[in-house]
């Protein structure tokens, strides 16, 4: 068998799960860090109507329906920088404004 000192490489393959709640009009958290390369899920449930939540660089975008039931959302943070995290879907007077931040750190930088 396979054994590595470092890390399991079921663990290692293992999303960084991230819960996020929607709300008018704001995301909590409204800042995601995660490293470069990192395997994201970000269950994101609404505290009150419909939204979206939508990161134009990782081609995510997905409905976040009413009800408090979470929605998985998956995908790799392959590029380092700070991305907008968008409400994709009209939730009022405030939808505009409310925008959320996914910062992706390079990996190996500032590592201590």
């Amino acid at each position: 068998a396979f054994t590595s000192a470092r890390q399991d490489p079921a663990t290692a393959s293992a999303p960084r799960v991230i819960e996020v709640t929607a709300k008018r009009f704001a995301f909590d958290p409204a800042k995601i860090e995660v490293t470069e390369g990192e395997r994201v899920r970000l269950l994101v449930k609404s505290a009150d109507g419909v939204h979206g939540l939508q990161i134009k660089k990782f081609r995510v975008n997905k409905l976040v329906p009413r009800g408090g039931e979470p929605v998985a959302i998956e995908f790799v943070a392959s590029a380092p920088g700070t991305y907008e995290i968008l409400c994709s879907e009209e939730c009022g007077d405030g939808h505009e404004a409310m925008t959320g931040a996914l910062v992706v750190h390079a990996k190996g930088k500032g590592e201590r």
